[in-house]
């Protein structure tokens, strides 16, 4: 980790660290939906730029975290057809934005990201 050229990088690095030795299941989950936020967020902020470079490492990063989403999801759960559903549609989005971004959708995206992380984080509190 303290070999990583950019220090929000080994940040990241060392707050997943911690999270992941901390953390349930549903933390990870929420953490992995904060993370892809983020990234959309990086992802519309690099378009703006038109800086290629961290438009490809948000994709990436935000193509990475919806593959664990999808990995993590019990199989036997009554959603999971649901989620495995969702979170595929989001990577085909993702990964067609490759060629070009609709900002709509990477909005949009963020937002039902959002409401999800809200709904899970309220849901663990009642």
């Amino acid at each position: 980790m303290l070999a990583r050229t950019q220090p929000a990088d080994a940040y990241r690095e060392a707050n997943f660290d911690a999270r992941l030795m901390g953390g349930s299941r549903d933390d990870l989950v929420i953490f992995c939906i904060e993370d892809l936020i983020a990234n959309l967020g990086a992802l519309e902020i690099a378009e703006a730029r038109s800086d290629r470079s961290a438009r490809s490492k948000a994709l990436t990063r935000c193509v990475t975290v919806l593959t664990a989403l999808e990995l993590g999801i019990d199989r036997e759960a009554a959603l999971a057809t649901s989620l495995l559903q969702f979170y595929g549609a989001a990577k085909v989005s993702l990964l067609d934005s490759v060629r070009e971004t609709d900002l709509g959708n990477v909005a949009a995206m963020k937002q039902d990201f959002r409401d999800i992380a809200q709904a899970m984080q309220a849901a663990r509190f009642t």
